[in-house]
C-alpha cells in the first residue's frame, strides 16, 4: 500500500498518511463477545431497519460540543490564531477545522474538561509552528527538497516554542509535540509510542489526517469522506491508534453533521465576541476591535466587483506583487481542475498548473507571472491547459501588472480564455429541446429530462467516461410556509430556490425539478468532494436570500450529495442521494450530508482481476463459476453492516434470512438495455453474505482488526443460471459491495 500523500509533498501539505497499531489506555466499544455471536446480533438489527439507519433529529442537547471553544474563551490563543492566519490563512482554516473535529470527538468520548480544553486549544494551534517557516518554503506549490521538509518538521517543535512565552502547561505542550508522532513509531529513539502517547496526540493525528485527505491541493484533490475513512482504517495500528480509528469512524457514520460548517460559522462569530480567563489568562478585547467587526459594511463597488469576478466565463486570478495568488474565480478551477481553497495562498507556476506551451514542451522553471512583473509590461499567449485523462484545452493567457500612482507593481490580473468553447449546432438544437423539457413554474429541467440525463450520465461513466455527483435539496418545513404565508409565497421560494442552484450551476450541469419543493443538481465529471463544498455553497447562499413574500424571511434546506461509484445503476445512484437528505433532515436540517464513493483506485496489477479476469473467474471452474468471492474491509465489522444497511436500502434489496453471522438477500441486478420493458432488463440474484472478523499481522508483529465478507451469487430462476448476461450481473453487483463496504477484493482460496 502506498503512501496517501507523497513523502516528497508541496508545503501546503498539513500531514502524511500512511499505516498503523495499538494497546488501550482507555476502553472503547470493543465487546468481549465471540466474533460469531457478535456479528450475528449486528446482523440481527438489519431486518428492523433496512431503509436507512434512523438518528434522532439535533436539538439543543446537541450545542455544548459545538460551542465549546468559544465557552473556554481562548484569550491569548485568539491572537495566536490570528498571528498564524496573518502568515497562513489555509493552515489557519484547517486548524480550525481540526479543532472543532476534536472538539466533537471529546464531548462523544467523554473526556474531563481540562483535558477537553488542553485537546480543542492544541488542536487550534497545533500547526502554529508554520509561523517560523520561511514563506518560499511555506506557499511553494512544487515538491519540497529534502532540506526543506526537514525544515517543515521542525513545526512542531517551533509551535511549542512560541507557546512556552504564553503557558507553562506541559501536558497542553506534548499534545502538540507528538501529534505527528507514529503510534508504532521507529523514528523517535526512545520516545513515548503506542498508549505511552498523550490521548490528545493520538486523536489530533486522526482529525489533523482526515482534514488533510478531504481538503483540496494543489497536487490532490480532495477525497469523499467515506474514502478517507477507509485509508485512516487501512493505515491504523502504525501510524494510528486503531480503537481510536475505530471511534472517530463511528462517529462520523452516526453523526455526520457534527463537522458541518455551520459549526465552524458559529465558532467564528462567538470567537470575535468572547475574551476571557483562559489556560493562560485574559487578554482584553479592545471597544475599537469590537466595533470594527460588527460594522462590516460591503460598498456597492466591492458588490459589483464579486459579481463580476465569479460570473466571468473567463478564468481570472489575481496575484500580489510577489507572485502570490490571491483570487481565484470559478471559471478558473473548471478550466485547471484546481480548486480556489487549495490554490489560493500558493506562488503562481505554470508547472504546478499544467500551463503548457502550444507544442506541449514542458519546462518547469517557466513562469508568466515572473516574467511579467520583471518586464513590467503585459503577456499574451496561445498555450495548453493539462487535465489528467483529458485532452489538453487550448487556451489563451492574458498577464497584465497592476500599477498605481506610486512607482512600482502591486500585482498582476490573469485572464485565461477557453478557445475550444464553440457552439454546434446540436447544442442549439438542445436549446430548443429545453424548451419542452422544463418545469413550467421554475423554468428548470422538469423529471423526465433529469432521468434522461442521469440514464446517459450513468452509461457514459460505466463505459470509461468520467464520474459525475448528484445533488438532491428539499426545502426545509415547506407545507408551513404554505400554510402561513400562503401558497403564491410558496411559488415565490420554490422560484427564488430553482434560481439559487442555476446561480450556482456550471456548464454542462443539470438543475431539476423532481417534484414539490424537491430539486435536483446533476454535475458532470464532479468528484464527491467537490459536490459537498458546492452544496454547501448553496445552502449559505439560499439562508442568505430573504424573500419579500414571506416577510423578509428565508428559507432552508436540506443536501444530499452523492457521487458514481464501481457498480451503480442509474437508481442506485438517486437512491443514495435521497438517503443522504434523509440523513440530514433526521440530523437537524439545513446541512449537508455526503455519501458513497469510498472505492479504492486500484492497481495496473488489480485492474487485470477487475476487468479481463471477470469471464475467467465467472466462466471458470470450481466455486468461482458461482459466483463466489471475497472482499476484505479494513474497517470494524458494526460499520461494515451498516454500509451493507445502505447496500440493501439504495438497492431496492429484500432481506430473505438471516442466520448467525450470514446474512441472505434478493436483488435485482441490471445487464442491458435491450428490452421493451425495464423487467427485461434485469436479472433476480440471491446473494448470501458470511461476515466474520479476524486479525492479521503486520512485519512489524503488531496486529489489526478487519472484517472479511464471503459472498455467493445465483440466479433464483433457473433459465437465467446458463444466460449470457449472467457475467455482468455478477460483475456489477461484485462492484457494488466492494464499493459500499470499502473493502479490497480477493479470490475465496486467497482470502
Amino acid at each position: 500500500m502506498t503512501n496517501t500523500i507523497p513523502t516528497n509533498m508541496p508545503a501546503n501539505s498539513d500531514c502524511t498518511v500512511v499505516m498503523v497499531e495499538s494497546s488501550r489506555d482507555f476502553s472503547l466499544n470493543s465487546g468481549s463477545q465471540s466474533t460469531p455471536s457478535r456479528v450475528g446480533n449486528l446482523l440481527a438489527g438489519l431486518r428492523e431497519s433496512v431503509a436507512a439507519a434512523e438518528f434522532g433529529a439535533a436539538d439543543s442537547s446537541d450545542l455544548p460540543f459545538e460551542n465549546r471553544l468559544a465557552v473556554v474563551r481562548l484569550g491569548m490563543a485568539t491572537s495566536l490564531f490570528y498571528s498564524l492566519r496573518t502568515k497562513h490563512a489555509p493552515t489557519a482554516a484547517h486548524c480550525l477545522r481540526v479543532a472543532l473535529s476534536c472538539s466533537a470527538w471529546a464531548q462523544r468520548l467523554g473526556l474531563d474538561e481540562d483535558t477537553r480544553d488542553r485537546i480543542e486549544v492544541a488542536a487550534l494551534l497545533h500547526d502554529l509552528g508554520k509561523i517560523g517557516i520561511p514563506d518560499r518554503i511555506l506557499r511553494k506549490p512544487g515538491k519540497l527538497s529534502v532540506d526543506e521538509q526537514l525544515t517543515m518538521e521542525l513545526i512542531p517543535e517551533l509551535g511549542c516554542e512560541i507557546l512556552r512565552g504564553c503557558t507553562g502547561d506541559h501536558e497542553l505542550l506534548d499534545i502538540i509535540r507528538y501529534a505527528n508522532t507514529w503510534y508504532d513509531s521507529r523514528r523517535h529513539g526512545d520516545g513515548p509510542r503506542g498508549s505511552a502517547l498523550p490521548i490528545g496526540s493520538r486523536m489530533l493525528a486522526i482529525a489533523d489526517a482526515f482534514d488533510a485527505m478531504t481538503t483540496d491541493t494543489v497536487y490532490r484533490p480532495a477525497m469523499s469522506r467515506e474514502r478517507a475513512i477507509q485509508e485512516l482504517n487501512q493505515h491504523a495500528s502504525t501510524q494510528f491508534d486503531p480503537e481510536l480509528v475505530g471511534e472517530f469512524s463511528r462517529m462520523l457514520e452516526e453523526r455526520p453533521e457534527m463537522l458541518h460548517r455551520i459549526v465552524v460559522d458559529r465558532w467564528l462569530r462567538q470567537l470575535q465576541d468572547n475574551a476571557a480567563p483562559s489556560i493562560w489568562g485574559t487578554v482584553a478585547e479592545s471597544p475599537a476591535s469590537r466595533k470594527s467587526a460588527s460594522s462590516v459594511v460591503h460598498k456597492r463597488e466591492v458588490l459589483f466587483f464579486q459579481q463580476m469576478f465569479a460570473n466571468q466565463k473567463d478564468g481570472v486570478a489575481f496575484t500580489d506583487g510577489e507572485g502570490t495568488i490571491t483570487h481565484w474565480n470559478a471559471s478558473m478551477q473548471r478550466l485547471t481542475a484546481i480548486a480556489a481553497d487549495a490554490i489560493v495562498g500558493q506562488r503562481f507556476s505554470n508547472d504546478s498548473l499544467r500551463l503548457r506551451d502550444e507544442d506541449l514542451v514542458r519546462d518547469e522553471d517557466a513562469c508568466l507571472i515572473r516574467d511579467c512583473l520583471a518586464q513590467g509590461s503585459a503577456i499574451v499567449r496561445s498555450m495548453m491547459i493539462e487535465q489528467p485523462g483529458k485532452t489538453p484545452t487550448p487556451v489563451q493567457v492574458h498577464v497584465s501588472p497592476v500599477a498605481g500612482s506610486v512607482p512600482g507593481v502591486y500585482g498582476t490580473v490573469v485572464t485565461v480564455r477557453d478557445l475550444s468553447d464553440q457552439a454546434t449546432l446540436q447544442e442549439r438544437l438542445e436549446a430548443l429541446h429545453h424548451q419542452t423539457t422544463q418545469d413550467p413554474l421554475t423554468g428548470v429541467a422538469n423529471r423526465a429530462h433529469f432521468d434522461n440525463q442521469l440514464e446517459d450520465l450513468t452509461e457514459a461513466t460505466i463505459a470509461g467516461g468520467p464520474s459525475f455527483s448528484l445533488i438532491i435539496c428539499d426545502i426545509d418545513h415547506f407545507k408551513r410556509v404554505n400554510d402561513v404565508h400562503g401558497h403564491p409565497a410558496g411559488d415565490e421560494a420554490l422560484k427564488s430556490f430553482a434560481a439559487v442552484l442555476r446561480a450556482h450551476s456550471r456548464d454542462g450541469d443539470t438543475v431539476a425539478r423532481y417534484g414539490g419543493e424537491e430539486f435536483l443538481l446533476l454535475a458532470p465529471n464532479c468528484d464527491n468532494a467537490t459536490a459537498s463544498k458546492r452544496a454547501e455553497a448553496i445552502r449559505i447562499a439560499l439562508e442568505s436570500t430573504p424573500l419579500p413574500s414571506l416577510g423578509g424571511e428565508a428559507v432552508t434546506a436540506s443536501f444530499g450529495v452523492t457521487e458514481f461509484q464501481s457498480g451503480d445503476t442509474a437508481e442506485t445512484v438517486l437512491a443514495r442521494s435521497d438517503r443522504a437528505l434523509l440523513k440530514a433532515k433526521d440530523n437537524g436540517r439545513n446541512r449537508v450530508i455526503q455519501l458513497g464513493a469510498g472505492n479504492v483506485m486500484q492497481s495496473p496489477a488489480d485492474e487485470t482481476v477487475a476487468t479481463r479476469g471477470w469471464l475467467e473467474w465467472l466462466t471458470g471452474s470450481g466455486p468461482i463459476e458461482n459466483g463466489e468471492f471475497d472482499i476484505v474491509s479494513p474497517v470494524p465489522v458494526d460499520l461494515v453492516i451498516e454500509k451493507l444497511r445502505g447496500f440493501i436500502a439504495d438497492h431496492n434489496a429484500e432481506i430473505i434470512s438471516v442466520d448467525e453471522n450470514q446474512v441472505s438477500i434478493k436483488m435485482n441486478a441490471t445487464y442491458s438495455r435491450g428490452g421493451r420493458r425495464r423487467a427485461d432488463q434485469q436479472m433476480a440474484l440471491r446473494v448470501q453474505l458470511t461476515l466474520s472478523e479476524s486479525r492479521e499481522e503486520r512485519s512489524t508483529g503488531r496486529s489489526f482488526n478487519r472484517t472479511n465478507v464471503h459472498a455467493q451469487l445465483q440466479p433464483i430462476r433457473n433459465r437465467d443460471r446458463r444466460g449470457q448476461d449472467v457475467a455482468a450481473c455478477f460483475s456489477q453487483v461484485i462492484n457494488s459491495l466492494r464499493s459500499y463496504l470499502m473493502g479490497e477484493l480477493m479470490r475465496p482460496d486467497s482470502a
